[in-house]
This record gives structure tokens, sequence and C-alpha cells, in this order.
């Protein structure tokens, strides 16, 4: 493992739980006003839990994702967006048109 992987964690979460505290109903209502009014409080009505007093439970979520897909954690991630990056510059270059 590494150390940079629960620094960047503590992170991340601090940061997200200032985002999610501070979403209110009055916001998502705002947020999802282009939907029609019945659809619109429908789709509050199943978001409010996950933020606001509830966002306990979005974070815990977000953990279980992190865990179920990247094991490795955050660091994981990122390195496989670098491998990603760098396959697509090595395959441009070993394949050369036909002539």
């Amino acid at each position: 493992g590494t150390l940079i992987g629960p620094v960047l964690g503590a992170g991340l979460i601090k940061y997200f739980e200032n985002i999610f505290s501070k979403i209110n109903s009055n916001l998502l209502h705002k947020w999802f006003s282009f939907l029609p009014d019945g659809l619109e409080d429908f789709v509050v009505t199943i978001i409010y839990p996950f933020i606001g007093k509830g966002w306990h439970l979005t974070l815990g979520l977000m953990f279980m994702g992190v865990i179920i897909f990247l094991p490795g954690g955050l660091v994981e991630l990122g390195q496989r967006i670098s491998r990603s990056f760098s396959k697509n510059k090595n395959d441009a270059a070993e394949h050369k048109p036909a002539e």
C-alpha cells in the first residue's frame, strides 16, 4: 500500500461531507425544476434522505462502491486511468497505415 491513499481518502471524505451536508430540499427543488411538478417532487423525495442530515448514508454507499469496484482504492483508480492513456499512445505508435 501507499501512504497517499489514506491521506487522499480522508481529504475526499471531508470534502464530500461539506458538499452533501449543505444540500437541502430547496436546493434540490431548484436543481430539478426543469421536470414536471409531480416528477420533481418524486425525485426530491427519493434523493433527500441521501443528503443534508443523511449525508452519512451517501458516504457509506460511496465507501462500498470503492471497496467493491476498486479494492486497491483511489490510487488504483489513478493508476488504471494513467495506464489506459499510456496504452492508447503506444497502440497508436505501433499501428502503421497500409501502403
